[in-house]
Order: structure tokens, then sequence, then C-alpha cells
């Protein structure tokens, strides 16, 4: 916007007063000037038309420029215009109640030609520049709603039903703590027969640690994939994890790194081999062995240094036992008196949970950790997968 195209409104009760005043702002080169008689006509003026800037008396009947600003200032759509208010009331009560009121800047009657210039343009100035702040900011969020919609379905949405061939009950939920976060869950068949499952956790939050997060996802899926066909330590998660560490310390200038759960379940033979890169140790939940942390096979994060060697561990399963995956967002949840959900929080709302599906035991599990946080913000993104044997 060019200050010369911008609308002002003149809003006057005086036929002298709005003449001088538009005669003025004429000659700076401002030619789209409304006039109202009125602050009903005003309002009017202000509905019916984009405007840019009011200059606005305060002595008028009916409704004053006291209740016409106040009215300006309280509407949706309205209260971003700038005001100017100008009166022959020259005190210090009357400016103070119109700046709280909301007005940008106050000129006395009669006014200085050389004062309104620098008034109205610096008005303006503020408003061009909040303008394309507010335009920034809703590109902003635009772009950032489609990259969490974009990130999100980059996680599998859709769990599929258990089947005598497919004998697992999966469920797990993704919520980053701001429109796009590091956190990650994934689930597939690398090779018939062999479903794996990971969580990951990225450090820090945002854009980067989301553009890390598809980066990890993408490169456990695909090595997973490529061993499993080469026959090359396709069983074994820690081969998996060795390799996606020597790509993710490649081209990381800003040091990024991630926490990784790996495993991988033999469903014919009910056996989990998993190895863990500096994450949380999940939980197996079970009706005879109850709640099992699983806390070995533990190794450095990825993304710190290549070389780095990691190992697996392995352990039968039996049928009806829960594996339970998550991310610190969930122990490190902060309640209203800023203490951490912490981990024996998430082991009682675990332990009474064997032999439910794995959807119960989420949406138990996220039930507690929101109830806990009451109206504290969200800190951290959460990450949470469920994973049953039927059958």
């Amino acid at each position: 916007m060019h200050f010369a195209d911008a609308t002002l409104l003149v809003v006057d009760d005086d036929a002298n007063n709005r003449y001088t005043l538009t005669r003025r702002l004429k000659r700076e080169g401002y030619s789209n000037v409304l006039l109202a008689n009125n602050g009903r006509e005003a309002l009017d003026a202000l509905e019916a038309n984009p405007v840019d800037l009011v200059l606005l008396d305060i002595m008028m009947p009916e409704l004053n420029g006291y209740e016409v600003l106040e009215r300006i200032k309280t509407h949706p759509r309205l209260r971003e215009i700038p005001v100017i208010m100008i009166s022959a009331v020259d005190d210090t009560d009357s400016v103070v109640r119109c700046i709280e009121l909301g007005a940008e800047d106050y000129l006395p009657k009669p006014f200085n030609a050389t004062l309104l210039r620098a008034r109205v343009g610096a008005s303006l100035e503020k408003k061009l520049l909040r303008d394309e702040n507010r335009r920034q900011a809703r590109r902003m969020e635009e772009e950032l709603a489609a990259a969490r919609t974009i990130q999100l379905g980059m996680v599998p949405s859709e769990f599929p039903v258990a089947t005598p061939e497919f004998p697992v009950d999966i469920h797990a939920v993704l919520h980053p703590a701001f429109e796009v976060g590091g956190d990650l869950y994934d689930f597939f068949l690398c090779e018939p027969g062999t479903l794996c499952i990971a969580i990951a956790d990225v450090s820090g939050k945002g854009a980067a640690a989301a553009l890390f997060m598809a980066r990890t996802k993408t490169l456990i899926r695909t090595v997973a994939k490529l061993l499993a066909r080469s026959g090359e330590g396709g069983q074994r998660p820690a081969d998996i994890l060795a390799h996606v560490n020597e790509d993710l310390c490649r081209d990381n200038p800003t040091a990024m790194f991630a926490t990784v759960f790996i495993g991988m379940i033999d469903l014919e033979n009910r056996r989990l081999a998993y190895c863990n890169a500096g994450h949380n140790a999940p939980y197996l939940i079970g009706a005879d062995t109850g709640l099992i942390a699983l806390t070995n096979a533990r190794g450095r994060a990825l993304g710190y240094r290549p070389g780095f060697r990691y190992e697996t561990a392995v352990r039968d399963l039996r049928s009806g036992e829960t594996l339970f995956l998550f991310t610190d967002g969930i122990t490190e949840a902060d309640g209203p008196g800023g203490e951490f959900f912490e981990s024996d929080r998430l082991e009682r709302s675990l332990r009474d949970m064997a032999g439910a599906t794995s959807r119960q035991i989420i949406d138990s599990v996220i039930a507690n950790v929101r109830e806990f946080a009451g109206s504290a913000p969200q800190s951290d993104d959460i990450a949470a997968m469920a994973v049953r044997l039927t059958g």
C-alpha cells in the first residue's frame, strides 16, 4: 500500500472542520478521504468500506469519540485500524483516556499542518508494517499447517486388524508439541513374517527436528528392507542402527541426533530381536510376567559419532503380551507445579493394562498424561506405540 492510496475516514460533526481537514489531507496527497458527520455514520462507513486510518473528533452528539473508539477497538475486524483523535480538548486526562482505549495518536484543534502530516504518515507506516507482519504470520501458519499434515502422514495412521496370518494388534499416536516436531513411530514388514517396529526422538523441536525426523525414518525403512533382501543382517537390529548412524553422522552440520528403539518380531516363532540407541526403555506387559522394562542392548544415540557398534538382544514373546514404546514427552510431561510425569506414574498406568487392547493401552496412558498436565502446555513431542501379540 502506498500512502497516497490509503483510505482515510474523517469523523467530525462540524462541517467546517471536516472541510478544512479534508483539504489539508488532499494537499498532502491523500485523495481517498471519506466523511462522517457523527459517530453512527462513522461506524456504518467502517462496516461498508476498507479504511486504513480514522481521524476522529472527540466531542460529538449521540456517540462521542470515546464511545466510537471503544466500539472500533472491540470489533473483531475493525480493531486493527489506527485511530488518531482530534479535538479542541487539550488536557492530559483526555489524552490518557484515548491512549488507554487504543488510539494510535492524539492531535489538538486547531491542528498544526506539519504535525498532522507527520502523525498521519507515521500511523499509516505502522499499519503497513502490522499488515505485512500479519500476512507473513498467516503465510507461516499455513505453511506450518501443511507441514504438520505432511509429517503426520509420514507415520502409519491405519492400523491392521489382527489375523491368524498377522497375529499382531497395533495402535500408536503422535502429538507434536508445536505444529511439527521430531518424534516418530513406524511399523512395517521388512520381509514376509518379520515385523519391524521403531520409535525415535530427534533432538530439538520444530521444523529442523521434523526434517531430521523424516530423514531418520526414511533411513530406517530403507536400510531394514535392503538388509532383509540381501540376507546380510536382516534379522539383526544392531546392523540396521549401525548403518543408519553412519548416514546420519554424514552431512550433519548442526550436530543433531536421534534416540531410537528398533525391534524385529519373528511372527512365526514369536521372537523379538531389538536394539536401543539411547532411547527410553520400552515396557513388556504380560498377565504372567507383569511389567518388565527392556533395559539391555543399549547404545549411543544416532548421529553422534560414526563407527559405533550396537548390540542386539533377543526375547521370546507370549501370546497376549504387549510391547509399549514411547518417547520422553510422556515421562517428562509437565504438571501444573512444574513436576514431571516420570517413569513411576507411567508404570502405574501400565501395570493394570495386561490383556487390554493396544488402543486401550495408548488411550489410557495419554489420558493419564493429559489429566496430570492439567492446564500446563505440552512442552515436548509425544509418541507412543503398543504392539500386542494375539492368537
